[in-house]
C-alpha cells in the first residue's frame, strides 16, 4: 500500500491512495470524517456490516471513527480527503 500526503493545512489534508489487486487495507478508523473519491480500480468497502462497491468517479463519505476495510479487487487508486488534524489508527487483530 502507497499512501502518500498530497496538501495539508489546518482545515483539510489530502492523500493518495494506492493498492495493489488482491490486497486488503486492513480495518481502520479515522477521527474526522473521510471524503474518498475513486480514481482507478476496483475495490470493496466494508462499513457498518455494508459492502459498497468502489469504481472509478465513485465518491463515499465515511463518518468519523466508524471503523472499516477495503478489499482491493483491481489495482486502485483513490484520493481521500479529511481534517488537517485527522489521525488513522489500525486494528490490532
Amino acid at each position: 500500500m502507497i499512501m502518500q500526503e498530497l496538501e495539508k493545512n489546518t482545515h483539510y489534508k489530502i492523500l493518495q491512495v494506492e493498492l495493489p489487486a488482491g490486497t486488503n487495507m486492513q480495518r481502520h478508523y479515522a477521527t474526522s470524517e473521510a471524503f474518498v473519491i475513486v480514481e482507478s480500480g476496483n475495490a470493496l468497502l466494508i462499513c457498518k456490516g455494508e459492502t459498497a462497491e468502489l469504481v472509478q468517479g465513485s465518491r463515499i463519505a465515511i463518518p468519523s471513527h466508524e471503523p472499516h476495510m477495503l478489499k482491493v479487487i483491481r489495482d486502485f487508486k483513490a484520493l481521500v480527503v479529511m481534517a488537517g488534524d485527522a489521525i488513522i489508527t489500525y486494528s490490532v487483530l
